[in-house]
């Protein structure tokens, strides 16, 4: 996902999420692992590498 299109699920986040003093406390702290985890995918499809528990 994009971070323009992770950016599109802030108002549901601010709907249904949002608590200072939850696990994920604010929107930052709920994209940040999607986004680093799309680094991750991005980089093994660059290098042919599969990631366990995916398929095609």
């Amino acid at each position: 996902m994009t971070g323009a299109r992770i950016g599109g699920l802030r108002g549901a986040f601010d709907e249904h999420a949002n608590d200072p003093r939850g696990r994920v406390g604010d929107f930052d702290g709920f994209t940040a692992p999607l986004e680093e985890w799309g680094h991750v995918l991005t980089e093994a499809a660059r290098r042919g590498w599969s990631v366990v528990g995916l398929s095609d």
